[in-house]
């Protein structure tokens, strides 16, 4: 009858389970399952159960943490149960009963017990010949045991008997206690036996440790406690705050509304009896007009100081919260190393003892009491003496030389970061129980901040303080930042770890700022490390800025801020060496700088402005460098990166040169010619060089960028690249200059408008693996350098000059040749290749007859016969032969060519200089002003506005073979210039004092030439508003008159001259 009942279930079962089909189910409700409210497609999560969620409701039923599909789970023990759970919270299956049978394990644990004091001695971990290995019982020997004991035939009352007590649960007498101390032990040994596994310990030094940790925990319950205190605090703080704002917004608001009710009661009041029904309409709508502007008012003023004050209450708590942090670590680290000691002594008590019941005597026991200290020592607790700041006795290397011996510590953690702990003292056990060494337990913290990313992390309104969203409550109210954080986390790790404050050269920082105490300040952490003091910055390990370069436009979208920020972890920012440190960070406390010489304020601001990337690969400055670099009279300087021999091939650089003047950082030319076109970029060996010549007088930002290059950069092996274009990779910021330019002797010309970057054979060997086996140069009377001696890889200035011959040496990728040129390249496998060349105001097009290429085998010959004397670039670009057409060839070098002599020159025709398209205003400099060297002090904008004085002064520094004149006119256009008195002074200031007669608009117009010039065009323009003893209605009607200045067109004499 039992077996019709079951075949007549799973034919039910079956049935029903092909009836579903054709069922709806339970989502098309689209209702969600948490809130009961309609879920549309754009919010929903699911199905999941045959339910939907919300996108905000789909979070662990019992803590409120936000899910994913990827990270929610379900109730293993119910089935019929629908909501979500975090892993902490998810409902866990049983453990098995036990009942009396199991009470049979007791003879094999006596013999367990007896084999113990024998194997004391041997290695667990080594199998020697001739030693017994310790037997090994665990829940399966119950179910052994009651297997073999049972007899063979029962009665039914015996077997339902027996099926009542599993069910009923164990039921241990006072002999099954024998089983509790094995078992606890097999559950500690299990424990142990995980990827990171290094140290078994037996179960007293186990219970010890534990007792350390509950007293942890004890520590941490008591400063939750704090923390909830002064969380509140902070919250009415707040409430306070906005009610006291609120407060007073709503009394100016009242005083305004008054205000405005008077004055029209006053203006319309007698008149309101006689006016018409449509007048005080528009009389009635004036007034409603005026109130929602005074609104506005109130509330843009309302968000101003609300934004304000909710950053001074910020910084405050922040400062009380680390105050906090602080005395709690240091409490922690106290309390628990008074701890260990007592532990220690009360564990070196139990092995004596242990040892008298055992053998009558106390010899030999001394290794085994070292043994146990010694493991009691893994328990995370800082030495009681901490070392004074001092620099580190060996550099980072010297820890460690490769991240990737950190890799089991980093999967872990990560492993770790996936999930929610409800405590610090789980989170840290987690992540350092089986850690040994303050490296490794640093190491930890380290990457769990790194990979957490607290910032982006969701909380409700309303967090319960013992949840895990609740550890990490700080970072939602702001109260909490990163370094705190970890400083938090070390104490419970048993680490000396100490806040410093001081300033950093982070974004908006440019070289050559001064920084103000109120500008770039910043936090970091120094943690002791094996007696050493060493800097670590969290925030900056798990955060890099990228900014999207993409041009702006008006049918662009706005890109998101996710658009504009990535993130990737950072090395260098763990345990950093002081020296590369200060590069980026300047502690105010001195000591803390962990310098031998600690260094001035002053005296960071001008050091080279670099980031991580240049220590990260190794690279260092031929010399001493300073954040400004001032040019020579020519214009000139140099940058020289050295790099490690092993990145000399893996390492691409490049660079971007602009305006330093706020008001030209869009421009990115002169007079029509790129910037970049005035730096020379090539390499030498290991030594990557930028020779820069300035085009005209002025400031400037030189960024240089690197990067590793990978394999899919390269066109070298057949296999691995074929029939591909070398992909495009992203650049970091290396390091960042100013360059000043003084005084300017000669004019700049632009080097020939080829591919931007490097010059020479390097980057062809690097990406194409092609190798250089000839370039035919001139033939000279004069000795010259071998192009593989030591003078000949010098490189002095690659501008235009005058008198002796241009520098010449192949290996940087300048030739000086008469009437043509020769050149032939090593390929490693078959490429296509063209050869361009280029010269500055000739059409390219033009130049293609004069140069050739042809491929032999694996050689490529590039032979060209120049037309005339100059300056050239050649451009080769290359790509797989077996590439189609559609493939985008790839450029792999370019060489600049002085051609000193023609036999037989050819006219070319020649193309003006594309000038450039921005459009100058008529108030500022205008066209010849940056040519010839003049520079406006004082003031720097050119827009002057007098209300309490009407007298003022212009400052400009002039060269000595520049002749000035000026202009002084008064709106719409009266000559005043005799308000105008022109001073020179020493070193070439030119003062303009001027007095102005009366209100209005006046221009002062600069004209200036060089003394052997003819014309004197307009170079700048000043226009100076008087508003002196000027009432406001006579303002108001200046402004609606509008500045005819703009129509009269003063400029007609001047572009007549």
């Amino acid at each position: 009858m039992a077996v019709v009942t079951a075949e007549a279930q799973a034919v039910e079962r079956g049935y029903q389970r092909l009836s579903s089909l054709f069922r709806p189910t339970l989502t098309e409700g689209n209702s969600c399952h948490r809130c009961k409210v309609q879920v549309y497609h754009a919010e929903k999560v699911g199905p999941v159960h045959d339910v939907v969620f919300h996108k905000n409701c789909f979070k662990c039923s019992v803590c409120g943490q936000f899910l994913t599909i990827k990270n929610y789970f379900s109730n293993p023990t119910n089935a019929s149960d629908r909501e979500v759970y975090c892993g902490t919270h998810v409902p866990r299956i049983g453990g098995s009963h036990m009942d009396q049978g199991a009470m049979g394990i007791r003879n094999a644990i006596a013999s367990q017990n007896a084999y113990t004091k024998m194997s004391k001695k041997l290695n667990s971990e080594v199998r020697l010949a001739g030693t017994l290995r310790k037997p090994n019982y665990n829940y399966e020997a119950v179910a052994i045991k009651r297997a073999t004991t049972v007899p063979k035939k029962q009665d039914h009352v015996a077997e339902r008997t027996t099926a009542a007590a599993i069910h009923k649960g164990a039921d241990i007498s006072s002999d099954a206690l024998y089983i509790k101390g094995p078992i606890e032990a097999q559950l500690m040994r299990q424990g142990y036996q995980r990827k990171l596994d290094k140290h078994h310990y037996p179960p007293n030094i186990y219970k010890k440790r534990k007792k350390l940790i509950e007293e942890q925990r004890r520590l941490e319950a008591e400063y939750k406690r704090e923390e909830d205190r002064l969380l509140d605090e902070f919250q009415n703080e707040r409430k306070q705050e906005v009610r006291r704002l609120s407060a007073e917004l709503q009394h100016e608001w009242e005083i305004k509304l008054k205000e405005l009710t008077e004055k029209f009661d006053k203006e319309f009041g007698p008149k309101k009896k006689k006016m018409k029904e449509n007048e005080k309409k528009q009389m009635t709508i004036h007034f409603e007009n005026k109130k929602k502007e005074i609104e506005v008012i109130i509330q843009e003023k309302k968000k101003k100081k609300k934004e304000s004050m909710t950053l001074r209450l910020k910084e405050k708590e922040q400062k009380k919260t680390a105050t906090m942090v602080a005395r709690q670590s240091r409490e922690m680290l106290e309390v628990l190393a008074q701890k260990q000691e007592e532990l220690k002594e009360e564990l070196k008590q139990e092995i004596v003892a242990e040892n008298k019941m055992e053998n009558g005597t106390t010899n030999g026991e001394t290794e085994e009491i070292e043994e146990a200290l010694e493991a009691l020592e893994i328990i995370p607790v800082a030495p009681a003496e901490i070392p004074s700041p001092h620099p580190p006795s060996c550099r980072k290397k010297d820890l460690y030389v490769d991240p990737s011996q950190f890799n089991d510590i980093d999967e872990q953690t990560i492993k770790v970061a996936e999930n929610e702990q409800p405590t610090y003292t789980d989170l840290v056990q987690q992540l350092t129980e089986n850690l040994v060494t303050d490296l490794e337990k640093v190491r930890a913290i380290y990457r769990w901040i790194t990979v957490k990313d607290l910032n982006v992390m969701e909380f409700e309104e309303i967090i319960e303080t013992d949840t895990p969203m609740g550890l990490l409550r700080g970072i939602k109210y702001g109260t909490e930042t990163y370094h705190v954080l970890f400083m938090r986390l070390c104490s419970y790790a048993g680490l000396h770890c100490e806040e410093i404050k001081g300033h950093s050269k982070s974004v908006g920082y440019e070289p050559g700022m001064k920084i103000k105490p109120e500008q770039f300040q910043n936090t970091w952490n120094a943690v002791l490390v094996d007696g050493d003091w060493r800097p670590v910055q969290c925030n900056w390990g798990a955060r890099h800025l990228v900014l999207n370069k993409d041009k702006k436009g008006k049918d662009r979208p706005k890109p998101k801020s996710k658009d504009q920020i990535r993130y990737q972890y950072d090395e260098h920012y763990f345990l950093t060496d002081p020296d590369e440190f200060i590069q980026e960070f300047w502690a105010s406390d001195p000591k803390w700088q962990l310098l031998e010489n600690p260094i001035t304020l002053e005296q960071f601001e001008a050091l080279p402005f670099v980031r991580s990337i240049f220590f990260h690969y190794g690279m260092r400055f031929d010399k001493s460098m300073r954040a400004v670099l001032e040019t020579s009279e020519k214009g000139g300087t140099e940058v020289k990166i050295k790099i490690p021999e092993e990145h000399e091939n893996d390492l691409v650089y490049y660079y971007q040169m602009r305006y330093a003047d706020k008001e030209k950082r869009l421009e990115a030319t002169y007079k029509g010619a790129n910037l970049e076109r005035f730096v020379f970029q090539t390499m030498l060996d290991n030594t990557v060089m930028f020779s820069i010549h300035v085009p005209a007088v002025g400031e400037y930002f030189f960024e240089v960028f690197a990067n590793k290059i990978e394999d899919s950069n390269r066109l070298i092996n057949a296999e691995e690249t074929a029939g591909g274009s070398i992909s495009p990779f992203r650049l970091k910021c290396t390091c960042k200059f100013k360059v000043v330019c003084n005084s300017l002797n000669g004019k700049m010309y632009p080097l020939p408008d080829c591919a931007s970057g490097e010059w020479g054979p390097k980057k062809a060997y690097r990406h194409f693996g092609l190798q250089v086996l000839q370039t035919r140069q001139r033939k000279s009377s004069k000795s010259r350098s071998s192009p593989d001696s030591a003078e000949g890889d010098k490189l002095s200035d690659s501008g235009s000059s005058t008198g002796d011959d241009p520098p010449d040496n192949p290996k940087a990728g300048i030739l000086n040749v008469e009437d043509s040129l020769d050149i032939k390249l090593k390929m490693p496998r078959p490429l296509q290749v063209v050869a361009k060349l280029k010269m500055n105001n000739v059409d390219t097009k033009t130049l293609d007859t004069f140069i050739s290429t042809n491929i032999e085998k694996d050689l490529i010959h590039i032979t060209g016969t120049l037309p005339q004397t100059g300056q050239y670039g050649l451009d080769i670009y290359g790509r797989p032969k077996e590439a189609g057409e559609s493939t985008t060839l790839s450029h792999a070098m370019k060489y600049l060519i002085n051609c000193l002599k023609v036999t037989n020159p050819v006219e070319l025709p020649k193309n003006a200089e594309k000038q450039n398209s921005v459009k100058k205003e008529k108030w500022g400099a205008q066209q010849n002003f940056e040519s010839l060297g003049i520079k406006a002090v004082n003031p720097k904008d050119p827009k002057i506005t007098l209300t309490e004085v009407n007298t003022c002064t212009v400052e400009i520094i002039v060269p000595d073979d520049v002749i000035l004149s000026h202009q002084f006119l008064r709106e719409p256009d009266t000559d005043v210039k005799d308000r105008v008195a022109m001073l020179p002074e020493k070193n070439g200031t030119i003062k303009f004092h001027i007095d102005v007669p009366k209100t209005g608009n006046y221009m002062l117009s600069l004209f200036g030439r060089r003394k052997d010039d003819d014309e004197m065009p307009n170079i700048y323009n000043y226009l100076i508003v008087c508003k002196k003893g000027e009432t406001n209605s006579t303002q108001q009607k200046e402004e609606r008159r509008g500045s005819s200045i703009f129509k009269k067109g003063f400029f007609k004499k001047s572009e007549k001259k």
